[in-house]
């Protein structure tokens, strides 16, 4: 019988308790690493659906943009062709369907687009994405469908039907018993989301009314389908979040739980280990000697307390004649704290992969979309035997897309952003002669100083597109050199013009301005949230108009790290 006074009781007594403590922190830390994974999981999760949204959002933009211009341009054709002879009519029609052909050679056009003429007639030209057999249902189901001129759906929304188990979207204009149309279907709306080779989550999109519209690694019935029941069925193995489109629904996104929680295993492993270990040694301790015992005791104690400090590199005195009980507990007190020091380090690394992914995707967004004008001005100076421009336009446009394409860049060398942005000033001036004067100064030890690819750029191209006019000479000025700013050294851009200049009002409320969704300040407030990404600061970027010229001017100003080594330069 074991007396309470004993040194064996009370020891025993202190390891029962010492052990119920890590067990108990062991279990609590397990849960809470748990909790934060899908935390951060759901952040993740929630931010990639952001991208997604204004992907598809952007893609439902360029597919109205298009509508309406076909719409604008065609309306009065296609009305008047109920007037016109068989002859007559035969060569309007060519016309539209020629139009429409042109339209949909782009590479952001919507899977198929249709003019629907008085007395039936419908004209339609489809994406190569869209199959032979498809394209005749679609044919059959265009040629009997009635396309009211009632009122547009509310919110910009698009209306949905079912085709030979695939679901598509669309939009029309009715005006005086004609009929513009455009659709895409679901999938391939899905499929133009870059999800990227290792992106292995599963996406649904679905309607307002959760009808699911098309869904990528996941085999959908041929009978439909809601969310609801694609929830309740999948909610078990998957963490989902959904977010809104307001053009047709919603995007949800499912990701595995098993892969999200698999770097955890090793963690519960230790702690069931531990358990056993701690039935194990404590009836073993009533054989033990107080010095056999008492050492590793108040040793695991002062690695606890070290651990629940945060010192991740504590490590056990190796050469002590502890107990193999010990050495197991110690251990695997060790490989616990290892893992946790691993996984604070794989989330730290997670979270600045997530901040290079999100400065990356700004820069995609303000990348210039003008190929299709240079394709044009081509054609144009293909009629009139300017060969030499030609020549200049194709070599000026291939250097533009070498230094877009660049592998892995979020920043470059002042002077290649100089250098990238006089070519793109070039380009301008083959498709506007005589119209474009530009002037560049650039001091020599700011040459090298890194700055954001794409920063000058961008205010370079808001330029012709808000102060170039016909018939009047557009200039254009670019200074760099460095300066000191509240004591530190940055380099210090200034772009100016001579058009009208920002509008007051906007310079007044500029800040709500520029996040607004319309596409017309995105270049503009992506710049600001990569300055603020980039260097931790919200005060590097000063819009104003100049008082001498009445021009717009842009000021900005980009710290000089001595620490960061220098970007080298392509050959």
């Amino acid at each position: 019988m074991i007396r309470t006074n004993s040194i064996v009781f009370k020891f025993t007594l202190q390891m029962a308790v010492i052990l119920a403590i890590l067990l108990s922190v062991l279990v609590l830390s397990n849960i809470y690493s748990l909790e934060v994974l899908r935390s951060n999981a759901l952040t993740s999760s929630r931010n990639t659906l952001a991208l997604y949204q204004a992907n598809i959002h952007n893609n439902f933009n360029n597919f109205s943009k298009d509508l309406i211009e076909v719409f604008d341009r065609n309306i009065d054709a296609a009305v008047n062709t109920a007037g016109l002879d068989e002859s007559s009519k035969y060569f309007k029609v060519q016309q539209l369907k020629n139009n429409l052909q042109a339209k949909m050679a782009g590479s952001y056009s919507s899977d198929g687009m249709f003019i629907r003429l008085p007395g039936g007639l419908v004209l339609e030209q489809f994406n190569a994405r869209i199959g032979s057999e498809d394209k005749l249902a679609l044919v059959d189901y265009l040629n009997t469908q009635e396309f009211s001129a009632a009122a547009p759906r509310q919110n910009g929304e698009w209306q949905v039907f079912r085709l030979r188990g695939e679901y598509y979207l669309y939009k029309y204009i009715t005006y005086s018993g004609v009929s513009f149309g455009s659709f895409v279907q679901a999938g391939n709306l899905l499929a133009m989301v870059d999800r990227g080779a290792g992106d292995q989550n599963r996406y649904v999109l679905s309607t307002t009314e959760g009808r699911v519209l098309a869904a990528s690694h996941i085999g959908l019935p041929q009978a439909e389908i809601t969310l609801e029941s694609l929830t309740r069925t999948y909610h078990g193995s998957y963490l989902i979040v959904s977010e809104p489109i307001g053009e047709f629904g919603r995007i949800t996104n499912m990701v595995a739980k098993g892969s999200l929680f698999s770097g955890l295993k090793l963690i519960q492993w230790g702690i069931a280990l531990l358990a056993v270990l701690s039935v194990i040694v404590v009836p073993l301790v009533l054989r033990f000697l107080a010095r056999d015992v008492l050492r590793p005791i108040l040793e695991l104690v002062k690695a606890a307390k070290a651990v629940e400090q945060g010192q991740t590199e504590y490590q056990i005195p190796r050469g002590a004649p502890y107990s193999l009980e010990f050495r197991k507990l110690f251990h695997a007190l060790e490989s616990m704290v290892s893992e946790i020091k691993a996984l604070k380090i794989q989330s730290y690394e997670e979270q600045i992969e997530t901040s290079r992914a999100e400065i990356k995707y700004l820069q995609m967004q303000i990348r210039p979309h003008f190929f299709l004008n240079a394709i044009s001005t081509i054609t144009s100076l293909t009629y009139q035997n300017k060969n030499e421009e030609i020549r200049s336009l194709i070599h000026s446009l291939s250097e533009h897309l070498r230094y877009m394409f660049r592998g892995g860049l979020t920043e470059v060398t002042l002077e290649e952003e100089i250098r990238h942005t006089e070519n793109y000033i070039r380009m301008q001036e083959i498709r506007y002669p005589e119209q474009i004067f530009y002037m560049t100064e650039m001091s020599d030890e700011v040459r090298y100083v890194p700055v954001p690819q794409f920063i000058i750029q961008t205010f370079t191209e808001n330029i012709f597109k808000h102060a170039m006019f016909v018939q009047e000479l557009l200039s254009i000025f670019i200074r760099a050199r460095m300066t000191l700013r509240d004591g530190i050294l940055m380099a210090w851009i200034v772009i100016e013009d001579n058009g009208a200049g920002f509008a007051r009002e906007w310079l007044d409320a500029q800040e709500q301005a520029e996040t607004a969704e319309d596409g017309a300040k995105v270049g503009i407030a992506n710049i600001r949230r990569t300055l603020q990404l980039l260097y931790k600061r919200d005060d590097l970027l000063k819009l104003s108009n100049n008082t001498e010229s009445a021009g717009a001017r842009v000021e900005l100003w980009i710290p000089v790290r001595p620490a960061d080594p220098p970007i080298q330069k392509e050959e």
